[in-house]
């Protein structure tokens, strides 16, 4: 059996979740993978893109998000870890810096590029197929932008490939007419590497909110409701001397962790996402929080359960605080003020549109939020709120180093 064959076969038989396994060979020039969270749809996306970079010869795949930077740590990550775990390193040669993979045996690449960078998009020659991650962030113009530009001759099918959460019964991408398209809906019941804990998280999604159940754990179309806060105001920049710098931190492991800074001018704030990430252990996280050499007079406010890891954030120089414990205050203060996000911020941004109040299958709704995707908006109430009500007079000032 040729080298081919065997990277083939064993894709086909050890990695690919077996729902996906008949989209491998799938032509449509428009694929939707859609449904509930955890389905696998992002990994599938990934693996399919890898097994034609080794079927198929030449080719330019081009990953793109709304926002350039969050291509990194979500469609280029995965396509390494990928990599690694089947065993296929040796065939593909990666480069951190700019984001590029390529499969030495065809010569077949992947490239980057955000809709935030317009320029460098119209740069890349030659495209493909595309890989469109979080496809709900944009809006119809930007996809337009990004069908005109698979076009020519090449010598295997053109496809643009779309994951995404079916959030919005009206969004585009459920209303629009596509032609040369197919649509996959799965849910976690799909993923047989799914662990038991995310399930647990998933089903307890039932008993908060029928609507939010359907739509991340049944992948149905819906509609949200409730929703907490207004977008918040999009600005291009931000004032360039603020009064104080405040900061939010929500820990996490299994999901993610959110350390957000909060610029406040004229009693007005201003947000930056600084970290989103799940897998960070405390030291990771105060490392790369060191790494943003951000001042050890401002304040951290911080989830108030996790006294352990706040004192070693404490005893690792940072200027760290419990964050007041009223929700339903802090939400209600939050609501108050001017907030200001910028298009980087694709996590806050994305989590202030579904966070929602509980609702029980009666109607009721509860002042108390669902508790899931919620990691930013926790960590902005928690700097926010707390700062507002005990602004500190004192200060555990040590040298951060």
């Amino acid at each position: 059996m040729g080298i081919k064959k065997k990277i083939l076969f064993k894709f086909l038989t050890d990695d690919v979740n077996p729902v996906f396994q008949p989209l491998l060979v799938n032509r449509s020039r428009y694929l939707h993978l859609f449904g509930g969270a955890g389905s696998g749809k992002s990994v599938f996306a990934s693996q399919k893109l890898i097994y034609r970079s080794i079927r198929e010869s030449r080719h330019k795949f081009l990953l793109v998000r709304k926002v350039a930077r969050t291509i990194r740590h979500s469609q280029f990550n995965l396509l390494k870890a990928m990599i690694y775990s089947s065993g296929l390193s040796r065939y593909f040669k990666i480069t951190d810096s700019d984001m590029l993979i390529r499969n030495i045996l065809t010569g077949s690449e992947f490239l980057t590029a955000g809709l935030d960078d317009r320029e460098k998009l119209k740069s890349i020659f030659g495209i493909t197929s595309i890989w469109v991650e979080e496809a709900t962030e944009l809006d119809i113009n930007d996809f337009n932008q990004l069908d005109l530009r698979l076009r020519g001759i090449t010598n295997s099918y053109k496809q643009i490939l779309l994951t995404y959460n079916p959030i919005n019964v009206y969004h585009w991408l459920n209303t629009k007419n596509f032609q040369d398209s197919f649509k996959l809906k799965t849910t976690y019941k799909d993923n047989k590497y799914i662990d038991t804990d995310y399930i647990n998280v998933l089903n307890n999604l039932k008993e908060q909110d029928s609507e939010y159940y359907n739509i991340y754990a049944l992948g149905e179309w819906g509609t949200l409701k409730n929703i907490i806060y207004k977008p918040f105001v999009i600005l291009e920049s931000y004032p360039e001397v603020p009064d104080e710098i405040i900061y939010g931190l929500d820990f996490g492991f299994n999901n993610p962790t959110a350390f957000i800074e909060i610029q406040i001018k004229d009693k007005c704030y201003y947000l930056k996402e600084f970290v989103y990430k799940s897998g960070l252990t405390n030291s990771d996280l105060i490392n790369k929080i060191k790494s943003f050499n951000i001042k050890n007079t401002d304040c951290i406010y911080c989830d108030s359960s996790e006294s352990n890891r706040i004192e070693e954030f404490k005893k690792a120089g940072f200027n760290v605080f419990t964050s007041n414990k009223s929700v339903k205050d802090g939400i209600d203060f939050i609501k108050t003020c001017k907030i200001y996000s910028n298009t980087e911020n694709v996590n806050i941004n994305k989590e202030v549109l579904s966070y929602c109040y509980k609702q029980d299958k009666d109607g009721n709704i509860f002042d108390e939020p669902i508790k899931f995707n919620d990691h930013a908006m926790d960590a902005i109430r928690y700097a926010i709120y707390s700062h507002s009500k005990n602004k500190p007079t004192t200060t555990n000032i040590r040298l951060i180093g």
